[in-house]
């Protein structure tokens, strides 16, 4: 990322997100990236320039601050600490005497915040020396300042997930509770999306006004690249009296922004990629030789805490035998992979942050745990699923994992959504979206049948006798005791479901003790027989269910 000045970076910030403690000695110290000041061996490692984020440092403990001070002085860093407003004048004068350039931070905005807000600006302020990036406007701080400037309004410019990548910081600009939230928290707000997302603004080719009741009257205009939708850039008016005719500079600013999104995009979509490809791998329970080549689970780019999403298609099976369509295995790949794509640009929207891996024939996608303004993933998949039978035209059944805080932790997530997913499936259960924790006894029997299933030593050998009677014989046995067993013993509900005589049931099951001894009076061997007869016939037992 191109190193920006520390002053310009606290001037596009200081909305009530950082300021100024210590200017620090020597020439003006510039910011080229964020680490976290606990991770002492990133620190090391990193180039002169960074931020230092004080994150869980105590700045009334003096020796703590003079320790985290030294460390900013080793590596040419600044350092960001949290503390009210007005500072205590004690820290302010150990800042200054130390030489290192301080940041103040605002207590009540996340560290997380803090993070993607300054990498944002940074990537933002990278555009600008991009191939093209050179043309007037400078990176998307100028602009908007540029376009305020002009028109007389308030600028903030959004990508496609609604996270605020620019604004104007004009002296006396107007602002409404809307534009102060967004700014804060870095993305439109939760009660102002539905205004945002609002279809007359994303299709129009022109301006559009809008006005929120309880805001200040506002003009959009999307940021287009060709037909591929960036962002939107918005300016907020005093009041109806001061909205001016300035669609053509709107339009022309939307344009210049473009350059800049797009080599904003390049870095975010990388970004994307990387962690995509660390779920792939920690799905897929890949190692990596680490130090002394001792193997472990590959977490790196995985962010955990987080939650796992397993999503299949659902597929209506052909009437009548015909043969498969020959280019719907091509189809449902593709629809497959375009609703990866929704799943991650909708997760962001939302408030998210997902990184998503397709699997087979299985999508997985990992929320890692989102700020206060996301959604639940409840929501967000019931959005998801919604979406795909309006814009893919398919169905998807969803499953859901707890959240889950380790590599093996996901791995055994993985493993409990594809057995529901299985389970589902097999019940032909109607698409939606489900738990895990929901569908647990379903999992459980799952394994107990697939443990008996393989291993002969869970069995008598009763349910095998039985089978090997009726193909021999073409008699029914297993089938019979099965769903005898499974309602209870009740011989009206059994004799039903298997479209038998209340008699001929009790004769079968006379038969089968005669002629194996089959004990249906002893639970244990009940019990028994029940897992071993439905281990032996599983899409029987499933259908039983």
């Amino acid at each position: 990322m191109t190193a920006m000045l520390l002053a310009h970076l606290t001037e596009a910030l200081q909305d009530g997100v950082i300021s100024l403690l210590a200017e620090g000695d020597g020439e003006e110290p510039r910011v080229s990236g964020v680490e976290l000041l606990d991770g002492p061996e990133a620190v090391r490692a990193a180039p002169p320039g960074q931020l230092l984020l004080g994150v869980g440092l105590d700045v009334a403990d003096r020796g703590a601050v003079d320790a985290a001070l030294r460390t900013a002085a080793r590596g040419s860093a600044a350092l960001a600490v949290k503390c009210a407003t007005p500072p205590p004048p004690d820290l302010v004068a150990q800042a200054r005497e130390s030489g290192v350039p301080v940041l103040a931070v605002n207590p009540e905005v996340p560290w997380t915040r803090v993070q993607r807000l300054v990498t944002t600006m940074l990537a933002a302020r990278a555009a600008d020396s991009e191939p093209g990036g050179g043309l007037a406007g400078g990176d998307l701080f100028s602009l908007a300042n540029a376009v305020a400037g002009i028109v007389g309004g308030a600028v903030a410019i959004m990508d496609t997930q609604q996270v605020v990548v620019a604004y104007s910081n004009l002296p006396d600009q107007p602002i409404d509770e809307t534009r102060r939230r967004g700014i804060l928290g870095r993305r439109v707000p939760e009660d102002a999306l539905a205004d945002h997302l609002d279809r007359e603004v994303w299709v129009s080719d022109t301006v559009v006004p809008r006005h929120r009741p309880g805001d200040l009257p506002r003009m959009a205009v999307v940021v287009r690249a060709g037909a591929d939708v960036l962002g939107s850039l918005w300016v907020a008016f005093p009041d109806e009296a001061a909205v001016t005719d300035c669609g053509a500079t709107l339009q022309e600013a939307a344009r210049v922004a473009a350059l800049h999104m797009l080599a904003l995009r390049r870095q975010l979509d990388a970004e994307q990629e990387r962690h995509d490809r660390a779920l792939r791998a920690a799905l897929e329970g890949q190692v990596w030789e680490g130090p002394a080549g001792e193997g472990r689970q590959r977490d790196d780019g995985v962010r955990l805490p987080a939650v796992l999403v397993g999503l299949a298609e659902v597929v209506q099976e052909r009437e009548g035998g015909r043969p498969a369509d020959p280019g719907g295995e091509a189809r449902r790949r593709a629809a497959l992979t375009r609703m990866l794509d929704l799943a991650v640009l909708d997760g962001r929207s939302l408030g998210h942050e997902p990184a998503a891996a397709l699997l087979g024939e299985r999508l997985y996608v990992l929320l890692p745990a989102a700020g206060p303004g996301s959604v639940s993933a409840d929501v967000l998949l019931e959005h998801l699923l919604d979406r795909a039978g309006h814009s893919l035209h398919r169905s998807f059944t969803a499953v859901r994992s707890p959240v889950v805080t380790t590599a093996s932790a996901l791995l055994v997530a993985r493993r409990d959504v594809d057995t529901a997913l299985d389970h589902l499936q097999e019940r032909r259960v109607a698409p939606g979206a489900h738990r895990t924790d929901d569908l647990r006894p379903e999992l459980v029997l799952r394994r107990l049948l697939d443990a008996v299933r393989g291993d002969a030593n869970l069995r008598t050998g009763l349910a095998e006798r039985l089978r090997a009677h009726d193909t021999e014989h073409a008699t029914d046995y297993c089938a019979t005791l099965l769903t005898y067993l499974r309602h209870f013993g009740d011989v009206a509900a059994a004799s039903a479901d298997l479209h038998i005589h209340q008699n001929t049931l009790r004769l079968r099951l006379r038969r089968a003790e005669q002629l194996f001894g089959v004990s249906l009076a002893d639970p244990t061997r009940r019990l028994v027989l029940t897992l071993e007869l439905a281990a032996l016939d599983e899409p029987f037992a499933e259908r039983h269910q």
